[in-house]
Order: C-alpha cells, then structure tokens, then sequence
C-alpha cells in the first residue's frame, strides 16, 4: 500500500447485549496521505442489514462505503454541509467492489476509508472492512467527482479549494471489467423509482441500482456476488420508469440500467 505509515494496535468497544461491553483489539497499518489519516470504525451487523440467510445483503455494503465516505469528508471539512454550502454536491460515479466474506447477524466489524485525487476531476476513495480477528472481509475502490448544484456538471477539485492528497492506494487488485457483450439478453424487467430509493442528493441512490439488479435477476448463476464493479452514467429521479436488462454469462451477469433512452447505470457481477 501506498503512502507513509506503521502499525498501531486499535481497541474499539462495541455495545452488546450481555452486561458491560464487547472490545475488539487488532492491528492494522495506519496511512496518513497529506493531511488526512484513515478514518477507522466499528459496527455490528444489524438484523435489516441482513438476509434470510443471516448474511449482509451486498448492497449494504455499498451503503457502509457510502456513510464512512461521508464521515471522513466531514472530518476533513469537505462533506456534504461543506460543499452544499458552496452549491455542489459529492456524487459517485463508479465503485469496484469484492466481497471476500458476507459477516453474519450481530458480527462485529471494523471499516476503515481514506481518500486521495485520482484526477484534476475525481477523487479515489477506498473502504475496507475486516472482521473481530482483523481479517479481510470486503474492499472497495470509489471514483467521486463534484457536481455544481446548478449546472449538474463536474467541478475541478482545485476549482473548490479542497485539500486532497495527491495520491490513494487502490485496494482491489483485480476489478471485475471483462463480460462478452454478445452474450444474449436473459430478461428484461420494468420498474418506477420509488420514495424509498432517493436519497439526500434528491436523486435515486446508488445502492438501490444494486438492489434493482438483484432483486430483478430471475436466475442468478451463484449463491452472492463475490465481485461487483457499478458504472453510473445518468443520474434518475423519482415517479421515473426504468428497465433493467440481464445478461449471464458462466458465473458472470450484467445488469444495464436505462429510462428515457439513456443508460443510468451498468453493472458486472461476478458470483460465487
């Protein structure tokens, strides 16, 4: 991994059930890029965060990617109440992902983000959860642009005056990117972005894309995607009508996106 750091042994409490608290200890390479050192917490997996096989659905892990981006942007002073204040917005535009392990209900996990310039116009974000014995379970590699409130159009970095590091270390050695394009149309499904898939920005979240695909996928090729990679295009609004169309390929789908003749997003999974 890039960029100057040692190791430093955490202690996180969690809150549990049982009388007093549960503490995970474990060791992780601390990284400072420029100013900013990671941001590191912990969490434990909620029942909603979960499916019928008491797993964490994957799409809330783009969610944890989402809100520890959040609250490391804050910290720094470039979150959301920053740069609304300055008319923009923080809006992601491309997530490579892989799931190494799906922790269980009530598991107890730590994340850990921090973020550098990936070009005059996007910032790099990674995100990494590991479980109680500071294994792996997850990573992430976020691309982010600001978007001018009013022009809904890309914003220089150095345009805002934001400090950010000139360098982060990309997580996911192997993103998923490769899919044969001539592989035939498995189903097409209709759907109308609803109340529950907008959030703050005004727009649909990021993470509901995810979740239309899985949800809509009449036979996935395994049992979880294992590597996701997320290209949004186009953002979508609600009362919108949309379509997803499904291609499978092997242990390999993907899933585009489209309403009003343009495609919003374009996933690739692949499954285990």
């Amino acid at each position: 991994m890039n960029g100057a750091g040692r190791s430093v042994q955490y202690v996180l409490t969690f809150p549990c059930n049982a009388p007093g608290k549960a503490v995970l200890i474990f060791r992780m390479r601390r990284v400072r890029m420029g100013r900013m050192e990671d941001l590191i917490l912990p969490h434990q997996i909620a029942s909603y965060e979960c499916g019928a096989d008491l797993l964490l659905k994957p799409e809330c892990y783009l969610l944890f990617c989402q809100e520890m981006a959040e609250l490391h942007a804050s910290r720094n002073k470039m979150g959301y109440d920053w740069v609304l204040a300055h008319n923009m917005i923080w809006v992601e535009v491309q997530g490579d992902f892989e799931l190494l392990r799906r922790p269980r209900w009530k598991e107890q996990i730590c994340l850990r983000t921090n973020t550098g310039k990936a070009s005059p116009l996007q910032a790099r974000r990674f995100v990494e959860m590991r479980d109680a014995d500071g294994e792996l379970l997850g990573r992430a590699d976020l691309m982010w642009v600001l978007i001018d409130v009013q022009t809904r159009r890309p914003m220089p970095l150095k345009r805002a005056q934001l400090e950010v590091p000139e360098e982060c270390p990309r997580t996911v050695a192997d993103p998923l990117r490769d899919f044969p394009m001539e592989a035939p149309v498995l189903a097409t499904a209709y759907l109308v972005a609803s109340r529950r898939d907008v959030d703050f920005n005004g727009h649909i979240n990021n993470s509901a894309y995810l979740t239309w695909a899985l949800d809509t996928l009449p036979h996935p090729p395994g049992t979880a995607p294992r590597r996701i990679h997320v290209a949004y295009k186009h953002e979508s609004l609600i009362d919108e009508p949309l379509s997803i169309t499904h291609q499978v390929v092997d242990t390999l789908s993907r899933h585009v996106i489209a309403g009003d003749g343009k495609t919003r997003a374009e996933i690739l999974m692949e499954w285990a």
